[in-house]
């Protein structure tokens, strides 16, 4: 039986913008769901042969690629600055995929990177509850995904 090697976790990592870049983890970002979506338009047609009173059938035209990046969880009080600085603003950001195994740091299975735009930075302030954050990346641009060996 063979099972899919799969990872377990994710972290985002937004860059500093220096020329030597240095990307640092959001602190709190626990979740992380990664969308990978193609734009297309349809356009209906029918084939010459088919009577005039038979439907048309669809066709799809790839029209872009976009992804879209959200991280739920904690948000660290320290980080609202850099949530704030972000907001609107594109900027490079890794997103490492690891798998979990055993030790504090886990296996790195690749990396996601790329531009993205900061669109929300959302906080959940509950008094009787968990208080949560949530950030939301849309792609600017190409993305690379690089697996590690």
């Amino acid at each position: 039986m063979s099972v899919p090697n799969e990872s377990d976790f994710a972290l985002i990592k937004i860059g500093d913008g220096e020329a030597t870049e240095t990307f640092t983890a959001i602190c709190g970002i626990e979740n992380v769901s990664i969308n990978r979506t193609a734009n297309t338009n349809d356009r209906f047609r029918r084939d010459c042969a088919t009577p005039p009173g038979q439907p048309a059938v669809r066709r799809s035209r790839t029209t872009g690629k976009q992804m879209d990046i959200t991280g739920t969880g904690g948000v660290d009080k320290a980080s609202i600055a850099s949530f704030e600085a972000a907001l609107g603003v594109v900027g490079n950001y890794e997103i490492e995929l690891y798998q979990y195994d055993g030790t504090d740091t886990g296996t790195l299975m690749g990396t996601f990177a790329g531009a993205f735009n900061m669109t929300s930075a959302n906080l959940t302030l509950d008094a009787n509850g968990d208080s949560s954050g949530e950030v939301t990346l849309a792609s600017d641009g190409t993305w690379t995904w690089t697996a590690e060996a």
